[in-house]
C-alpha cells in the first residue's frame, strides 16, 4: 500500500493545463480545459481530454472552488491512465515546489477556516507540547 506524503482531497477544480516542455518552456497547444479532482500541497489527480506523456513538464492555472482564488502551478506527469467511464485522461501530477503565495493560496483552499493546518507541532499532543 503506498503511503503520501500529503493528505489527498476530493475537490473539482476548473484548470487550464499546457505542456511547458516546448520550445522556450512552452508548447505549441492552446490551453487544454481539465479538471482537478484529487489534490493536494503536493499534487493533483487531473481529467483531461488530452493525454500528456509521462515526464512531460506541465504548467497549470487553478481555479480553486472554496476559496475562489486562482493560482499558478507547475509540475510534472508521474503516469497517466484512459478513463473509459468518462472518455477522458486521468494524469497524476506531481507539484514542483510551490511559491510561498501559491502554497498558501493552496492551503487556504483546502483546510476548512477553523481546523488549522497541520503541523508535526500542531499534531502531537505530549508532555510539555501546550495547545493553542
Amino acid at each position: 500500500m503506498e503511503k503520501r506524503r500529503e493528505r489527498r482531497f476530493k475537490q473539482w477544480n476548473k484548470t487550464d493545463i499546457k505542456s511547458a516542455s516546448g520550445p522556450g518552456g512552452s508548447s505549441d497547444l492552446a490551453g487544454i480545459n481539465a479538471y482537478t479532482f484529487d489534490i493536494s500541497l503536493g499534487g493533483a489527480k487531473v481529467y483531461s481530454d488530452v493525454d500528456f506523456p509521462v515526464g512531460t513538464a506541465i504548467r497549470m492555472h487553478v481555479e480553486l472552488v472554496r476559496s475562489k482564488e486562482s493560482i499558478g502551478i507547475d509540475g510534472v506527469v508521474r503516469w497517466t491512465k484512459r478513463n473509459e467511464d468518462y472518455k477522458v485522461f486521468e494524469l497524476g501530477l506531481e507539484f514542483f515546489h510551490l511559491i510561498p503565495k501559491t502554497a498558501l493560496s493552496l492551503m487556504h483552499n483546502l483546510y476548512e477556516q477553523g481546523t488549522g493546518i497541520p503541523t508535526r507541532l500542531s499534531e502531537r499532543r505530549g508532555p510539555g507540547v501546550r495547545k493553542g
